[in-house]
């Protein structure tokens, strides 16, 4: 079965040696801009002010606020994301930024007091 070709990536070429060939200038911007994006660890959440003291944090999957824990709500990568979903909820939600652990957890430090009007 020599000479097919079945399988190969066109974006992995190998020379004749049997080496990959050097990335081009926008292969290599691509992947320098998706490590960039890996080890960002800015989250965005949807928060609204239930009182002064007690702030109410949005989890998507439930279509719930969950009152007083951060760690509840969910985190979005992607504030073009948070805005997506803020513009179907009431009009006192902000969308507030936090970051995450190495590990993926959510930094409570991080999270900013939710300020603004109580919502309705």
């Amino acid at each position: 079965m020599r000479g097919r070709r079945a399988g190969r990536n066109p974006e992995l070429s190998r020379n004749r040696e049997g080496e990959f060939l050097p990335l081009t200038g926008a292969q290599s911007r691509e992947l320098a801009r998706r490590v960039r994006d890996l080890k960002d660890r800015r989250r965005f959440l949807l928060a609204a002010a239930l009182s002064a003291k007690h702030p109410l944090f949005y989890n998507v999957s439930d279509d719930t606020f969950v009152m007083d824990d951060a760690t509840g709500a969910t985190l979005f990568k992607r504030r073009s994301a948070a805005e997506a979903i803020r513009t179907h909820l009431s009009s006192g939600v902000q969308i507030l930024q936090c970051r995450v652990s190495r590990k993926g957890r959510l930094v409570i430090r991080s999270v900013p007091r939710v300020r603004g009007s109580v919502v309705p």
